[in-house]
């Protein structure tokens, strides 16, 4: 991979199209909202370029693999318990659909603009009726300080959560630092948790359950998402130590090597 100038602007963008290959995928699930939303997009003829998606010879196991990282962040949200949501890099997940049906939780869901302005589109076909609660599809990107505390500011008081999954495996470390530096400034403001599913560790030898073949395997290695994984879990503790959190509880990855795990973390005392 070629590297990018020193000082330029890396373009986000190109990790949008990962969310509509996991839609294919999730909607062989019963992931909530999954199988619609592609019906929605493709009918019965899924794109050719997305094809690779459901024909590597993995994928079976890398979808077990994305449900019981959509579930374990189900669980950590439902332990939280908090009144609002606010879900960052969430792609082509309903899952903010589904809590705004089902509770009274306030939800917003923020991914890049051109991301946002398709799925803003299929919640609208998915589910017309009014809610439980309340759903706010928004652009946002979570590396943006300013941005990043206005969309908090516009939320109802109370406690937060801010969630994501498939998120810090396309974020360097320096990144990763910033991230944590916005939902830092916003947990301290409002109270709550940050609820992560990607606590990943690098894969030291053989196939791990995300590695995938063909275009899937081209766009891993074109987004360095091995390097961006997580040494080791003394490592992965550490980075949130002196980003100021301490971890409150985990959920291990049900997987063999034992390579991702899913944690709530809380401002640091």
């Amino acid at each position: 991979m070629h590297s990018r100038p020193s000082g330029a602007a890396r373009d986000y963008s190109t990790i949008s199209p990962s969310a509509l290959s996991l839609l294919v995928m999730k909607s062989r699930s019963s992931i909530p909202f999954a199988k619609e939303a592609a019906h929605l997009l493709w009918g019965d003829s899924i794109p050719e370029e997305l094809v690779h998606a459901l024909t590597d010879e993995n994928a079976r196991r890398r979808l077990g693999h994305f449900e019981r990282r959509y579930g374990s962040l189900d669980r950590l949200l439902e332990q939280a318990a908090c009144p609002n949501v606010l879900e960052i890099g969430s792609g082509l997940s309903f899952r903010g659909l589904e809590l705004a049906r089902t509770s009274l939780t306030h939800y917003v869901d923020t991914d890049l603009p051109a991301l946002v302005s398709l799925k803003a589109d299929l919640v609208a076909k998915l589910h017309p009726g009014p809610l439980l609660g309340s759903l706010h599809v928004r652009a946002l990107d979570a590396l943006d300080g300013d941005a990043f505390r206005s969309t908090v500011d516009a939320m109802p008081d109370g406690p937060l959560a801010i969630a994501n999954e498939g998120l810090l495996v396309y974020l360097d470390r320096r990144e990763k630092a910033r991230l944590a530096a916005n939902v830092h400034a916003a947990l301290r403001e409002r109270g709550g948790l940050w609820l992560t599913a990607d606590v990943y560790l690098k894969n030291r030898g053989g196939s791990a359950p995300t590695v995938g073949y063909g275009r899937s395997r081209a766009f891993i290695d074109a987004h360095r998402v091995e390097q961006n994984k997580f040494d080791d879990w003394a490592g992965a503790q550490r980075f949130f130590h002196e980003a100021g959190f301490e971890v409150r509880s985990k959920l291990a990855h049900e997987h063999p090597r034992h390579l991702r795990e899913s944690w709530a973390l809380a401002i640091r005392a």
